[in-house]
């Protein structure tokens, strides 16, 4: 099968994942309701939630800047204005190809500040593990959120699953942890025999950007600032899940508080999980199944809010990526002219 037809394959199930979770995130849902909702709706909070929604990846730009300017090769130190360009364009491509959206944003600022797009690619990689650490420490905080409901947790998520297996749940755990430990001893083993196998010749990339990220992450010096700048994020990120409450008055009518947006936003993050473009179904889906289950918000209101929490997101992503180019003086074209050379070009820091 050619890379090409891998790629195709991939967009196409990317595509039908979120057609399948859109369906089932607005099954049943009356659609004159989320009419008439959005119609009564308060949008002079929409100016607020466009602040923090590009304040949060204005303070993203500046924690990629101090990741960047760890790369002892690049001549000059990078800018927070094309580093927030780049965030905007890969948010962009995201939305139309699913997990292209990284290579996107490390391609532009590569090309746009000569640098090694490896070496970038590496500050991407330490994001994302910035970003997983983030996400483990706030699951924790919203399991202590939980902790006065955990039986209506368990209830609604896990009792279903525990019923389905008729009471064998315990062996079925442990057959999958056996065969987890197993592929691991396996992939392991492969690595170590086969140096120049096929599977590792298709990881290694991958590998060195992971090890570039680990050890941009050491050189930075700036640890303190960084987790300040991550704790600002996210301090934007609980206001963004917030604020549609508040633009559709559900905050009051089903009493939620920044707290209860901390719990969804963190289950919503989980819509990342799963390759779809920008979020698509998968936001609506798991957003609508946590209102619902969790806090016993109605279909049509839990579907107005991730309709317009996921739509006020992606039409300002959008619309930033594009004027980013235009700014910038790209297009989508040069773009993806720039991704083939910043990929294909030799790395100066093995030089």
């Amino acid at each position: 099968m050619s890379a090409r037809l891998r790629q195709v394959l991939f967009y196409a199930i990317s595509f039908a994942v979120a057609a399948g979770l859109l369906y089932l995130a607005l099954r049943g849902v009356d659609f004159s309701e989320i009419g008439q909702a959005l119609q009564q709706a308060d949008y002079r909070w929409l100016l607020p939630l466009t602040v923090v929604i590009f304040l949060s990846h204005w303070l993203r730009a500046w924690r990629w800047k101090l990741l960047l300017d760890t790369d002892s090769t690049a001549e000059e130190a990078a800018s927070v204005k094309t580093a927030f360009y780049s965030l905007m364009i890969g948010y962009m491509v995201n939305y139309a190809a699913p997990r292209a959206g990284e290579f996107a944003r490390a391609a532009n600022q590569a090309v746009q500040e000569k640098r090694s797009f490896s070496n970038v690619f590496g500050t991407v990689v330490a994001e994302r593990l910035i970003d997983m650490l983030s996400l483990l420490v706030g699951m924790v905080l919203a399991f202590f959120l939980l902790l006065g409901r955990l039986g209506e947790v368990y209830e609604q998520f896990f009792a279903p699953a525990v019923e389905a297996l008729g009471g064998r749940a315990g062996l079925w755990l442990t057959a999958g942890g056996l065969l987890l430990v197993g592929l691991l001893a396996l992939g392991l083993w492969y690595w170590r025999a086969f140096p120049q196998g096929w599977l590792r010749q298709k990881l290694q990339p991958f590998w060195q950007a992971f090890r570039e990220g680990l050890l941009s992450l050491r050189r930075t010096g700036r640890a303190g600032t960084l987790v300040g700048i991550t704790v600002a994020m996210w301090g934007c990120y609980v206001l963004m899940a917030y604020l549609p409450f508040v633009i559709l008055g559900s905050a009051q009518v089903y009493h939620l508080s920044l707290a209860d947006a901390w719990v969804i936003m963190i289950m919503g993050s989980f819509a990342i999980v799963i390759p779809a473009p920008g979020g698509v179904g998968t936001y609506h889906f798991i957003t609508v199944q946590t209102l619902t289950l969790l806090y016993a918000v109605p279909n049509a209101p839990a579907a107005t809010y991730a309709v317009l929490a996921h739509a006020a997101q992606l039409i300002l992503y959008v619309a930033a990526g594009a004027l980013s180019l235009l700014l910038q003086g790209s297009s989508l074209h040069h773009l993806r002219r720039d991704a083939d050379t910043a990929q294909a070009a030799p790395d100066p820091s093995h030089a």
